[in-house]
């Protein structure tokens, strides 16, 4: 069906399910303009919205053959609306991290302050020892994380463990370094 010299979106969709590639670059170059501009306004990043927006095509594209819609408009909509809602929770994730590693750093890897100090061990030496409080296997696992900035994935794999295992090895690791902040960094 053809609507003011337009090819209805019913018709579009009919076409995209049996694998017209013409079909769906009509629904892209109907609908990308306008969902990028509804991405920009919620997320600032412009490559982040390109990303979305391809990320929302490709899955259209890859379940074209099921695909149920009474509104195409309002399924795209939909299904950038989630796509945000994944993204911003993304971010509060990343955020919360970045907060937590510049949090570890100001804590373990802060300058001494001369005036304070007593003999000057370095903070490696000190960290080295505090660690051998640990059992084995979570000081392994802590190590794997220090020196070769392994995830807790594969810490698991390495050592042939749970992830849920390395995530308590961590937990046990930052308690146990916590303990010995003041001997790491000299202070009262």
């Amino acid at each position: 069906m053809i609507i003011n010299g337009a090819i209805s979106d019913d018709l579009l969709v009919n076409l995209l399910r049996e694998g017209d590639s013409k079909a769906f670059a009509m629904i892209y170059e109907r609908y990308v303009p306008e969902l990028f501009r509804f991405l920009t306004k919620n997320i600032k990043d412009k490559s982040d919205c390109e990303e979305i927006v391809q990320d929302v095509f490709v899955s259209l594209w890859e379940r074209r053959e099921a695909l149920e819609v009474d509104s195409l408009r309002a399924y795209l909509f939909t299904s950038v609306k989630y796509k945000v809602i994944r993204y911003i929770k993304h971010q509060m994730v990343k955020r919360k991290y970045e907060e937590h590693f510049r949090n570890f750093e100001a804590t373990y890897v802060a300058p001494i302050e001369p005036e304070k100090s007593t003999p000057i061990v370095p903070l490696h030496a000190l960290l080295s020892e505090s660690l051998q409080g640990l059992p084995d296997r979570c000081r392994e696992a802590f190590q794997l994380r220090l020196e070769q900035n392994l995830t807790n994935s594969e810490i698991a794999q390495r050592m042939h463990i749970s992830k849920r295992t390395v995530e308590d090895y961590m937990s046990t690791a930052f308690e146990h370094l916590r303990k010995f902040r003041k001997d790491i960094l000299n202070t009262e």
